[in-house]
């Protein structure tokens, strides 16, 4: 290198300035290039991580199941039946620097018809949740939560379709709840708030009346005729939990299950203000490919402002003897159709 800069320097010629130059360039690559790769694409990287990473994160998961029995002249007895179920499950989070919004919608629709005879609700949900949440230590977030929850249509004291017993805002319920709530990834949440409002509502006149759901109910004269109506609406203050847990127990089956405890702290009986409402739910889904799926599904529930009617055999007949609060039970097992997003 150092004699052909000497004859360079000495008597260029065209060709050995030409060889200078190519020389001088690949040396001047191997200096500044290195050091533009690593510049050049530690921003290309940098740029390329920011513009790709969504603060977006969207799933939802289909469901469609249906079932149907037929019985011609079958000796033990039995009706031939048609039902079917359609669900959705829909969560969609935006996380960024340490604050997270997150909305959650789930509903179903079940039904079972026997024959042209007449048509049964065996499911009927509409829920939904926002919360904010903004973080205050570790996997510690202060956060403010929305819930709401109510029903699409018209529930009937089965097979007696002409006393209705619920209906759409009837119940409804309201929460809304500040507090803290704790995560472990996207396994385990568990919130809990001592400063939470609950709202009953009951828009239909005729159950309001009878006080169901917890509201007021009218005041009656002697007669029997209505002096005062019925609340349509109910107010609560207390503490709120919220916990969900979710697992793969393989890469077939999931669980997810959600726990809810709501106290009331200013009941006006004080022998009930620590009589805590239950709303426990567990799903367990098994893939048998990605669009058929076996899904075990139970909802544990108890509410004291929620009367039940209770039944006792008087002389061989079902007869009802009174009302109050129950525990209530839904279990069901069945196999459909999925889709999945997220």
């Amino acid at each position: 290198m150092k004699i052909i800069f000497e004859r360079v320097l000495k008597q260029p010629t065209p060709n050995q300035l030409r060889r200078v130059g190519l020389l001088t360039l690949f040396l001047i690559f191997l200096i500044v290039d290195p050091l533009s790769l690593r510049g050049g694409n530690a921003d290309t990287t940098l740029k390329m991580k920011k513009d790709s990473v969504s603060y977006w994160k969207t799933s939802a998961l289909f469901g469609l199941t249906f079932n149907q029995l037929s019985l011609t002249n079958w000796a033990s007895g039995g009706e031939s039946s048609v039902s079917g179920k359609a669900s959705i499950d829909y969560k969609l989070k935006y996380k960024k620097d340490g604050r997270s919004l997150e909305f959650l919608h789930k509903s179903a629709f079940g039904f079972v018809g026997y024959g042209v005879e007449r048509l049964e609700k065996t499911e009927d949900r509409l829920d939904f949740s926002v919360s904010y949440s903004q973080k205050a230590f570790k996997n510690w977030t202060y956060t403010s939560l929305f819930t709401f929850k109510s029903q699409f249509a018209n529930g009937y004291k089965y097979p007696n379709d002409s006393t209705l017993i619920s209906a759409f805002m009837a119940p409804g319920y309201l929460t809304a709840s500040l507090g803290f709530k704790f995560s472990e990834k996207d396994k385990f949440d568990f919130f809990f708030s001592p400063a939470s409002g609950k709202f009953t509502f009951v828009n239909i006149q005729s159950l309001a009346d009878k006080g169901a759901f917890g509201v007021q109910k009218a005041i009656l004269d002697s007669t029997g005729a209505v002096v005062v109506p019925g609340s349509n609406f109910m107010a609560e203050f207390g503490f709120n939990i919220l916990a969900s847990y979710n697992h793969t127990i393989s890469p077939n089956i999931d669980l997810a299950s959600t726990l809810n405890l709501y106290n009331n702290y200013l009941d006006d009986d004080r022998n009930n203000r620590w009589n805590i409402d239950v709303d426990w739910e567990t799903k367990v889904n098994f893939m048998v490919n990605k669009r058929i799926q076996t899904v075990f599904f139970l909802l544990l529930k108890y509410d004291h402002d929620t009367n039940i009617p209770i039944y006792k055999e008087v002389e061989g007949e079902k007869k009802q003897i009174g009302e109050g609060p129950r525990l209530q039970l839904k279990e069901s097992l069945g196999i459909g159709f999925s889709y999945k997003i997220g």
